[in-house]
C-alpha cells in the first residue's frame, strides 16, 4: 500500500467504491478530437462505452482533446499544443490525489512511464493497453513504464508476444489478450447505393476484391503490393476481377506503377479518400476483402468486412490471426506468397471455399458472437475484476 493510501486508511477515509463498482481514471491520447480519428481512438471509445455500461464511474484525461471536444467526464488538455502533456500530467496527479480512483487505465504505451511514476506515488494500480505498432522499437523508458502495470492488455496474441519479448521477467499471465470489437449495428449486410459502381468506374459484371487503408510509404507492410500482384494473377483466369484499393497517401503513385508493371492496369481502381458514409457500402459492394499484412496488431477491418457477411483474406504472421480465428473464419496465408494469396482469392471468388469462410450468414453470426460489443464488455468486466 502506498503512503497516500496508508495515510487515508489511518484517517478512516474510505478510498474505494462499493464492491463491484469502481472509480476509473482513463488517461488516453484522445476520445473525441476528429483530427486523431483512427483505430486507437475507436478502441478507446469502445472501452469508455463498456466502462459506462458496466456501471462504473469513469473520468477521462484526453491529452489531444481540445476544449471544444469537452463533455461530462472528459478533461481536455490540448489548449496549447506544446503544453498539453504537462497539463495531462498535472491532471493525472490532481485526479488521483483528490478523486481517489480505484484503477488508472493507461490508453497508450506513450503514457506508461508517467503512470508508473504518479501511480507509484499514490499506490494506485494501473493497466496499460497495447496495440502493436507502438511496441516496435519501443524506447526503454516506455518499456519500463509498462513493466509496472498491474495488468497489460494486448489486442492480439501477436501483440502479447511483442510485450513479452520486451518485458523480461514480466508474468505472462498478467498480459491479457483483449481483442478488438466493431460496430455491429453499422457494419452489417445492407443495400448498396445504385450509383456507387458508376462513381467508382466499375461495371455491373465486375467482381470486386477490396482493400482499404492508408496508402502511405510507411504502411508497405500492409501488403498492398502483394494484393496487386495476386489480383493480376487471378485476372489471367477471371478477367472480370478488379481490385479496389481505397484510401490515400504518398504511396499511391508507386502502387499505380506496380499495377502497370505487372499488367493489372485498369484492373486496379484507386478512388482515393473514402467518405465515412461510403465505407459500409463499399464492404457490401465487394466480393471479398484482402489485407495480407505482415505486422498487423489486430485488424479491425476484418471484423467490419465479416460483419457485412464478406469473406476475408489476411496474413498468418501477425495479429490478423486473431480475427481470422487461425484460418477457420477467414483465409490465413503467407503474406509474402503471391501465389498463395491468388489461390485463396480464386477459391473464394469461384465459391469453392468452405462455408465456414464464405457463407455470409455464418460469417456475420460468428464475428458478432466472438468479437461483438457484448463480448468486449464482458471481457473488460473480467479484467476489472482482476484489480
Amino acid at each position: 500500500m502506498g503512503w497516500y493510501r496508508r495515510l487515508h486508511a489511518a484517517s478512516g477515509i474510505r478510498l474505494n467504491t462499493p464492491m463491484g463498482h469502481r472509480r476509473i481514471l482513463f488517461l488516453l491520447p484522445d476520445l473525441r478530437n476528429p483530427a486523431y480519428k483512427g483505430g486507437i481512438q475507436m478502441f478507446n471509445n469502445y472501452v469508455h462505452r463498456a466502462i459506462t455500461e458496466l456501471g462504473h464511474d469513469v473520468s477521462v484525461i484526453g491529452v489531444n482533446d481540445r476544449p471544444e471536444d469537452a463533455e461530462p467526464g472528459l478533461i481536455p488538455c490540448n489548449r496549447w499544443r506544446r503544453t498539453r502533456k504537462v497539463v495531462a500530467a498535472l491532471q493525472l496527479i490532481w485526479q488521483i490525489a483528490f478523486h481517489h480512483p480505484d484503477v488508472v487505465l493507461c490508453g497508450h504505451l506513450n503514457f506508461a512511464a508517467l503512470c508508473r511514476r504518479v501511480c507509484g506515488w499514490f499506490g494506485v494500480r494501473y493497466i496499460t493497453i497495447t496495440h502493436g505498432i507502438e511496441l516496435w522499437d519501443a524506447p526503454a523508458s516506455k518499456v519500463r513504464g509498462a513493466a509496472g502495470s498491474h495488468r497489460i492488455l494486448a489486442v492480439s496474441r501477436y501483440t502479447k508476444s511483442l510485450n513479452l519479448d520486451l518485458l523480461d521477467g514480466y508474468d505472462p499471465d498478467h498480459v491479457v489478450v483483449f481483442p478488438n470489437t466493431f460496430d455491429e449495428e453499422r457494419f452489417k449486410p445492407s443495400p448498396v447505393p445504385t450509383d456507387l459502381r458508376s462513381r467508382l468506374g466499375l461495371n455491373a459484371s465486375d467482381r470486386i476484391v477490396l482493400s482499404v487503408g492508408r496508402l502511405a510509404s510507411t504502411e508497405r507492410l500492409k501488403g498492398y503490393d502483394e494484393a496487386i500482384l495476386a489480383v493480376a494473377e487471378v485476372r489471367k483466369v477471371m478477367p472480370e476481377v478488379r481490385l479496389v484499393l481505397g484510401g490515400r497517401g504518398d504511396d499511391m503513385d508507386r502502387l499505380r506503377q506496380v499495377a502497370d508493371g505487372c499488367g493489372l492496369g485498369d484492373g486496379l481502381v484507386m478512388p482515393g479518400f473514402i467518405a465515412e458514409e461510403d465505407i459500409v457500402s463499399l464492404f457490401n459492394l465487394c466480393d471479398l476483402f484482402v489485407l495480407p499484412s505482415r505486422k498487423e496488431g489486430f485488424g479491425i477491418v476484418f471484423l467490419e468486412a465479416m460483419g457485412c457477411g464478406k469473406p476475408v483474406i489476411g496474413g498468418n504472421r501477425d495479429g490478423s490471426m486473431d480475427p481470422l480465428c487461425d484460418g477457420t473464419l477467414g483465409a490465413a496465408v503467407d503474406p509474402e506468397n503471391v501465389d498463395a494469396i491468388a489461390a485463396a482469392m480464386t477459391e473464394l471468388l469461384r465459391g469453392t471455399a468452405p462455408a465456414t469462410r464464405s457463407d455470409p450468414a455464418h460469417l456475420r453470426r460468428e464475428v458478432v458472437d466472438k468479437f461483438g460489443f457484448a463480448r468486449f464488455r464482458d471481457r473488460l468486466a473480467a479484467v476489472l475484476d482482476m484489480v
